[in-house]
């Protein structure tokens, strides 16, 4: 485990370049595993993949390199601070509100990933990123302590993962070590085993450790009243799920998103550049024709389908516009990566507001207006790339 560092630079490297070269294109599959890969064996993403967190860690470095003595949070702070990153989970997942998303709006870890897709933001979000990549020089991994929503998610997630760093209270010397080098201030040297949301799988502490074997990486050994205690927990999560899902149901929500929902009008014969089938979707609204009364942005449109780009609050989306005898009878957005609870907000009100004025010019949704934006200027861009 000596060189595991070594090989987890190469890992960043790679998944840096990879992120630059679109990585994350298929996003849903690409969060899929990663999300796998939690539940199973820790937050591997924020240690290996993030390219911010890589950059927090390369900064890091250039400050010891520079000779910068690296400071450690006092422990009675930082177990406070720590709190910030889930008071911002649970805001945006139970509040939301064009406050919060306005904030999270500079979210470096998120404008770093669209900056390296050659997506620049503003001078605000450019600051807020430099901010963190200078105090990388002196404190490890200052975003992902504090402020890193996203990885406070990977943490709860995998609070019961099944793989985990494990700690030999028999050989350990207690030299502390592990807990001088844990870029997020973990007292590793008290655990058996680690379980702390923290943990970014980062695997310092094991490379710093001088008794081999005290500090491993494997299949966690309970004790009985820890197998009792996380086995109560695990219950009580998924009787909390399963209560969520059976009051939506039952109030005829559909919190799972099953049902599809078709294109009932058929475009003309002649074929756009581009165009597709759009036959099923789960994020298709279409109205028809009849319901379309006035004749407004796709007035001397022929016939197809169009798509077109907008950017919601966490990257591209991609939108598909059908217009049927000058007229936008069906908008469907294909692609995107907006958390589903906001997007669905947007996504519920936006098409029908399009297609019932017949204008791009609508008003956003209180609470979704990033992922507003994002649907209508993913139709104004097809719209005007349908008259190329």
């Amino acid at each position: 485990m000596k060189k595991i560092q070594k090989y987890r630079l190469v890992v960043q490297i790679l998944c840096l370049v990879l992120t630059i070269c679109g990585f994350f294109t298929n996003f849903k599959a690409t969060m899929l595993v990663i999300l796998g890969l939690t539940l199973l064996s820790g937050v591997f993403y924020c240690g290996w993949i993030c390219p911010f967190g890589f950059i927090q860690d390369l900064f890091s470095r250039v400050g010891r390199l520079l000779g910068i003595k690296k400071k450690k949070m006092p422990l009675f702070i930082q177990k406070i601070l720590v709190f910030n990153r889930y008071i911002i989970v649970a805001l945006v997942s139970l509040i939301g509100s064009d406050l919060i998303f306005s904030i999270l709006s500079f979210d470096p870890r998120v404008n770093f990933e669209k900056l390296l897709l050659s997506d620049v933001g503003t001078i605000g979000s450019i600051g807020v990123m430099l901010f963190f990549v200078f105090i990388a020089l002196f404190f490890d991994r200052p975003f992902c302590n504090y402020f890193c929503f996203e990885g406070a998610k990977y943490g709860l997630i995998s609070y019961f993962r099944v793989f985990t760093i494990k700690r030999n209270k028999s050989t350990c010397v207690n030299c502390k070590k592990c807990d001088i080098t844990c870029p997020m201030n973990i007292e590793v040297s008290k655990c058996t085993n680690l379980r702390s949301p923290q943990c970014i799988n980062c695997f310092r502490c094991i490379s710093s450790c001088p008794v081999e074997g005290a500090l491993t990486y494997g299949n966690a050994h309970m004790f009985k009243n820890e197998k009792k205690k996380h086995l109560a927990m695990l219950i009580s999560i998924f009787v909390l799920i399963g209560g969520f899902l059976v009051y939506n149901i039952y109030n005829g929500a559909n919190p799972l998103n099953l049902e599809n929902k078709h294109l009932s009008e058929s475009t003309s014969d002649k074929t756009m550049v581009g165009e597709t089938s759009s036959s099923k979707s789960n994020e298709l609204t279409v109205i028809s024709e009849e319901d379309s009364k006035n004749i407004g942005d796709g007035a001397d449109i022929s016939d197809g389908i169009y798509t077109g780009k907008g950017e919601g609050f966490k990257g591209p989306m991609t939108v598909q516009v059908t217009v049927k005898n000058k007229h936008i009878i069906a908008i469907e957005v294909i692609e995107h990566r907006d958390d589903r609870k906001w997007f669905n907000r947007a996504n519920d009100v936006i098409p029908n507001k399009i297609v019932d004025s017949q204008s791009a010019d609508v008003n956003v949704v209180s609470g979704a207006t990033y992922s507003s934006m994002g649907i209508i200027d993913g139709v104004k861009d097809a719209l005007k790339k349908s008259n190329k």
